[in-house]
């Protein structure tokens, strides 16, 4: 890289940095070729080697947006790179992110940052849409993408965000199974006989809302006894345990019922959970992962007569969030419990309320209405 004089038409004197950049590409004798490029023109020697200090310094910091022939699927690497070894995502979501690299963007494997166009973008578009790609796969690839290039802007490696402006598609809400309040009490009284290891998991998914790797992440200290409150800061998520949740609106203290507490209490005498230890572990000793809950739910929808795919463990937040609208406790609050960032989550993708609340709601109706007159 050099600082070159120069002297314009005008006979005024300017100064420019030039730096000859690999451009990726050899000549027939295997050396690499170069191309000049001229970083900026100055008024001042000492602006031009200005630009040249911060240019070399861009360029061991390998920035993209100097490398011309960096493509898509160079930015989406960049941030996968640091989801997986910077800790801010959890496993599941990284694997998640890279299956959707590997199976929906190779579209772009061979297209330059440079030449990302709108209508490129439509063309990858009607990609997704020949291979019959679901609205969720779709919504993916956006989000993958604009995480991606905002992750390259915010290390200034690119300068603009080219997808910035995709929206998402809109998902049908898919209708989950419910149990009704009847039902749920048969299964909390036949998992207590039939499965004791799993009766108080089971409790806990179902009257707090936690998702599988916060209560299997829990420990006695998480458990605050005279308050009747759990703390919620950690997960265990593929085989790993995370010193943070899911999202920061997921780290929280979840209220629990005076019998929920005694149903812990119950756990831990019973199987003799010693203090500071997790508070679920599998028979062999290891810390209850997605998979040991998730069979052992199976093995208690079948005792109960149902179908093991009548719901998934999961749905057992929307359990919760139906029974807590049931008991007429305001949004903010169930929002709150369950760990999510907005009432907007809560009420369209968890709330199907179940289905006495309409005769319940419609009997107090008449209560109020009419009180206690009778028709002649």
């Amino acid at each position: 890289m050099v600082v070159q004089k120069r002297t314009n038409p005008s006979g005024a004197i300017r100064w420019r940095s030039v730096v000859r950049v690999e451009t990726g590409k050899y000549d027939r004798f295997g050396n690499s070729e170069r191309k000049q490029k001229v970083v900026g023109t100055f008024l001042t020697k000492k602006e031009a080697e200005k630009a040249e200090r911060e240019f070399l310094n861009n360029f061991e910091a390998n920035k993209i947006e100097l490398n011309n022939e960096a493509t898509v699927y160079d930015v989406v690497k960049l941030f996968l790179d640091f989801a997986k070894n910077e800790g801010e995502y959890s496993l599941g979501t990284v694997s998640n992110y890279e299956g959707v690299l590997r199976n929906h963007l190779s579209f772009f494997k061979d297209i330059k940052v440079t030449k990302i166009t709108p209508t490129l973008i439509q063309a990858w578009e009607r990609s997704m849409h020949n291979k019959k790609a679901s609205p969720h796969a779709y919504n993916m690839c956006v989000k993958v993408l604009k995480a991606s290039f905002n992750y390259a802007m915010k290390l200034e490696q690119v300068r603009t965000n080219p997808f910035v402006g995709m929206s998402n598609k809109s998902i049908p809400q898919k209708l989950r199974n419910r149990f009704s309040t009847k039902e749920l009490a048969e299964l909390i009284s036949v998992c207590k006989k039939k499965f004791p290891e799993y009766y108080c998991l089971f409790v806990l998914a179902t009257l707090t809302g936690a998702r599988v790797g916060e209560y299997s992440a829990l420990k006695i200290s998480d458990i605050d006894i005279p308050n009747r409150r759990i703390f919620i800061n950690k997960q265990f998520t593929k085989g790993q345990l995370k010193n943070r949740t899911k999202k920061e609106a997921s780290t929280r203290i979840v209220d629990i019922s005076e019998q929920v507490l005694n149903i812990i209490q119950w756990h831990i005498d019973k199987f003799v959970v010693s203090n500071d230890d997790f508070l679920f572990r599998t028979s062999q000793g290891n810390i209850v992962g997605a998979k040991w809950v998730e069979r052992k739910f199976r093995a208690l929808l079948i005792e109960c007569g149902y179908d093991e795919d009548y719901c998934r463990v999961h749905d057992l937040r929307g359990q919760y969030v139906d029974i807590m609208h049931l008991c007429g406790v305001p949004l903010e609050y169930i929002s709150r419990q369950v760990g999510h960032s907005n009432t907007i989550v809560t009420s369209k993708v968890y709330t199907q309320i179940l289905h006495e609340l309409p005769v319940q709601a419609n009997a107090l109706l008449d209560k109020k209405i009419f009180g206690s007159q009778k028709l002649d």
